[in-house]
């Protein structure tokens, strides 16, 4: 019997993998198979789409990235692969699906551990059915994009993908049925993103939908309106695991299920839908495997929207901190002010930080070329409680972005 069998080998999955295997578990993983190994963020997700974004910046075309971006995903994969076997891990091919609490069935044998983990993802929602629609994640299995695109859906993958089609040259004209664009971003934000996109030339329509067009008027149509848990065929309802009302695992503070023995983490648990996010809890399942008692905490977790340009938000913002009723201050300035973003040519970039009473960092919102790396130092400082002025006293490299964060904070 193992000490533990994981189900699904995606960023939470792999997380948990090397997290047993360092804790000196004996360890199994179950994927469906060697192709699909690495999960949505690595094959479909997050390291093609940024793989795209980053080299059509020079001015290459979909012919050119495609094999590129197949090459990058095997040198990830298969190193990391045989490196976790060569640790002692045993790899299971199959579908697996529950016998009992201790006993998986995979494939016509059986896998038995004392305590298994849910990490099987999440897939695509599918609403249409239209030879022209595909999901987002079926893009990168083509040779080619068309020249007129239509994408449903406003929310951070449907961006991305307007974004990505734009800067190779193709029409893009995206459709959101809320009646903005990221529907749970800040709404100041979301509107100051909208505006720079429809400035570079992407149609954004808010308040329609798609079900109104005609995709016959498109050359592709890619639908990015949610995505599902992977849990159909684990078989949850005879063994009694609770899934909420949309089928994600139920899962406590711990990452526990209803039952003792099993732990959930990542996409499937529904609660944050982010490949870091899946890492970090796989991190907190093996811990309390191996007799811990730690909870989640998600304080200073950053989200970010790979468009070009990037936004990116952490802790509270004003539309957030005004329905609260917090006491705060608000710090806001564009880039235009600072030599760096003539330099590096991010003229549209936009900051604003959020201070509470005793100057602590409560939150902040980018919109910039480097977004993503900017967020992680006001994270930081919300995660660790830090005030204005650790952040205001610092040195920062001229001419950097970073550096804009103590410039701005001087003015205070």
């Amino acid at each position: 019997m193992h000490d533990v069998a994981i189900i699904g080998a995606g960023p939470a999955g792999i997380s948990c993998v090397k997290a047993a295997l360092a804790s000196g578990l004996k360890t199994a993983l179950i994927e469906k198979d060697k192709n699909s190994f690495g999960g949505t963020c690595i094959n479909t997700g997050c390291i093609p789409t940024k793989f795209f974004l980053t080299q059509s910046k020079f001015d290459k075309g979909w012919r050119d990235i495609s094999p590129q971006s197949k090459k990058v995903i095997d040198k990830i994969k298969l190193p990391l692969l045989s490196f976790l076997e060569k640790q002692g891990l045993d790899v299971v091919w199959g579908e697996a699906k529950f016998l009992d609490k201790n006993t998986l069935e995979v494939g016509g044998k059986k896998v038995q551990a004392k305590h298994i983990v849910v990490a099987t993802g999440s897939s695509p929602k599918r609403i249409f059915s239209h030879p022209k629609v595909i999901v987002a994640e079926q893009i990168f299995e083509k040779k080619d994009v068309g020249e007129k695109n239509l994408i449903i859906g406003g929310g951070y993958i449907g961006l991305e993908m307007a974004s990505l089609l734009y800067r190779l040259g193709k029409e893009v004209y995206l459709v959101e049925k809320e009646k903005r664009i990221l529907p749970n971003f800040d709404k100041y934000l979301a509107m100051r993103l909208k505006a720079t996109l429809v400035k570079k030339g992407i149609k954004i329509e808010e308040s329609k939908d798609a079900s109104q067009l005609d995709f016959d008027d498109f050359d592709l149509v890619i639908s990015a309106v949610g995505r599902v848990p992977n849990t159909s065929s684990l078989g949850l309802e005879k063994l009694g695991l609770e899934v909420d009302e949309n089928g994600w695992i139920k899962t406590d503070k711990y990452l526990k299920t209803n039952i003792e023995n099993i732990y959930s983490c990542g996409d499937v648990t529904g609660k944050k839908l982010l490949a870091y996010v899946a890492e970090y809890q796989a991190g907190i399942c093996i811990k309390n495997i191996t007799g811990s008692n730690l909870e989640e905490n998600y304080s200073g977790l950053p989200e970010c929207v790979f468009s070009l340009p990037s936004a990116a938000k952490v802790g509270v913002l004003e539309e957030e901190a005004k329905e609260k009723g917090l006491k705060y201050k608000a710090i806001k300035s564009n880039f235009l002010k600072f030599s760096s973003s003539y330099v590096y040519d991010d003229l549209n970039g936009f900051i604003q930080v959020l201070i509470d009473e005793q100057e602590r960092v409560i939150g902040a919102g980018i919109i910039s070329k480097e977004a993503p790396e900017l967020i992680s130092l006001f994270s930081f400082c919300i995660r660790h409680g830090m005030k204005l002025s650790d952040l205001r006293d610092n040195l920062f490299i001229h001419p950097t972005f970073s550096e804009i964060i103590p410039l701005l904070l001087k003015e205070v």
